[in-house]
């Protein structure tokens, strides 16, 4: 009978010790690989530069820190990377020719609706494109350049005139599946979208 007792009270002694905070910090700590292997090379350097003896938590305040800042890091590589690879599709296929000279955004617009009559989309969609960069560039919120990513015209019209990042960001983003992905153009939405731009051009009453 004692010895029933004596094992109940082992166990429950077990349990005591297993739900202490101190033993699951530990057990956390151990299941972490990262603090396991950052643990020993902190100790060897507190050894080494006289630091004495660090605190338990060091590996893991420090293992979190590096992986937050491994993350950011990732994070912004890859918008570099993004960036670059849209770079890099514009110099192979750069959608203005070297020396081509820019015309006005109404001779755009014009070029466009002769090249949707002849169903020449891809180029229909660069006339668009183009009309809007230019018309852009007459009212001063971009300054258009063949080397600049469509990521940076949008930072310009942030600055500039943040309520029409939405239209610049629509065309954009059709232009680039079109000129660079060879995505298909839907006829009735080319037609849309040089209506919708005429109008938004004629709106700002701004001559060609």
């Amino acid at each position: 009978m004692s010895s029933g007792l004596s094992w109940t009270e082992d166990k429950e002694r077990l349990a005591e010790i297993l739900s202490r905070e101190e033993y699951a910090h530990q057990q956390g700590e151990q299941g972490s690989w990262l603090n396991q292997l950052l643990e020993p090379l902190f100790r060897a350097l507190s050894r080494m530069f006289e630091l004495g003896e660090l605190p338990s938590g060091t590996a893991s305040t420090v293992s979190t820190i590096i992986l937050v800042l491994f993350v950011m890091g990732l994070l912004l590589f890859l918008y570099w990377l993004s960036r670059r690879i849209v770079r890099e599709q514009r110099i192979r296929q750069p959608f203005l020719a070297k020396g081509e000279k820019i015309r006005t955004y109404t001779d755009y617009l014009q070029e466009a609706r002769e090249r949707g009559h002849k169903k020449e989309w891809r180029e229909g969609e660069r006339s668009l494109f183009l009309a809007l960069l230019v018309y852009l560039q007459k009212r001063a919120w971009i300054r258009v350049e063949p080397w600049k990513t469509n990521w940076e015209y949008a930072e310009e019209i942030q600055l500039n005139q943040p309520w029409a990042v939405d239209l610049f960001r629509s065309h954009a983003r059709i232009f680039e599946q079109v000129w660079y992905g060879q995505g298909a153009v839907s006829e009735g939405q080319f037609w849309d979208r040089l209506k919708h731009l005429e109008m938004f051009c004629r709106e700002e009453g701004l001559d060609g």
